[in-house]
């Protein structure tokens, strides 16, 4: 098990959210952003199982921001997410 893709993981696991939604001073990424990110832990390293899911679920939390923020309205699965 690699620590750096652990701790990789688990630092975009705690930014990801307050930094689309703007909730970090100043900061504001996309979520094009956070999925290249998480792409290159996946295209550069061979994962465990438990890593595979960790970046699986990022990926499903960023399939689910992109749809809330596309559809225009607001669903309370969406509302959900934001708090």
């Amino acid at each position: 098990m690699n620590r750096f893709i652990d701790e990789g993981i688990a630092h975009i696991a705690r930014v990801m959210k307050p930094a689309l939604y703007g909730e970090v001073v100043g900061l504001y990424l996309s979520s094009d952003y956070w999925r290249q990110r998480l792409y290159q832990i996946l295209d550069t390293v061979h994962l465990n199982n438990a890593q595979l899911r960790a970046v699986d679920s990022l990926l499903l939390e960023l399939d689910e921001f992109d749809r809330c923020v596309r559809v225009p309205v607001v669903t309370q699965t969406c509302v959900e997410m934001a708090g």
